[in-house]
């Protein structure tokens, strides 16, 4: 079994004497040397070194590099405008929470959960029994800051959203679609 493939297709009658090519084990076509070992061999088609190689193409060398610098160039603006956007985020929650530590209502005592929808979850803040009525007549409203919610005047809310309204829940629970479509009869006790 020491032949080789070619040998053997020969033999079966699969491939004629014609076709029959001698390749060398290197790969190397035969009678050429090394072309790398002498100083003045000139480098291949490909390998110009960033030098453009024949046909105005880049070569394969120079095209990698010139990815890698684009590739650098949109992470240095991506890391430049996400540190603006930190900054700008920064400023903003200094001015919230001054306006927030100055006018903020709410009470350590609080044993009165009062739920609403904030970023589409369901939020809680405690709240006295005269906090929870005047909070549902829009006497009072909420802002968001660090991860917690507070009670604010409705003059400091409006304070609030004019730095931000995304920092401002909307507690008006009116009517949905479906309680319009459908009402629900006065007459019927649940």
């Amino acid at each position: 079994m020491s032949k080789s493939l070619q040998h053997q297709l020969l033999a079966l009658g699969l491939a004629s004497e014609k076709s029959k090519k001698v390749r060398q084990p290197s790969g190397r076509a035969p009678g050429k040397g090394n072309q790398r070992s002498g100083a003045g061999s000139s480098p291949k088609k490909g390998q110009g070194g960033g030098k453009q190689a024949a046909g105005g193409e880049v070569s394969l060398d120079r095209a990698y590099a010139l990815r890698k610098q684009e590739e650098k160039k949109q992470a240095d603006t991506a890391r430049k405008r996400k540190q603006a956007e930190d900054r700008q985020r920064r400023q903003l929650n200094s001015e919230i929470k001054t306006i927030v530590s100055k006018h903020r209502l709410n009470d350590g005592k609080a044993e009165v959960p009062r739920h609403f929808m904030y970023r589409g979850r369901i939020r809680k803040i405690n709240v006295t029994p005269d906090q929870l009525k005047a909070l549902n007549a829009g006497e009072l409203g909420i802002a968001y800051l660090s991860g917690g919610y507070h009670l604010l005047a409705p003059e400091h809310v409006d304070a609030v959203r004019k730095l931000s309204a995304a920092h401002i829940p909307d507690l008006a629970t009116g009517d949905t679609e479906e309680e319009t479509e459908f009402p629900i009869p006065d007459d019927l006790s649940w």
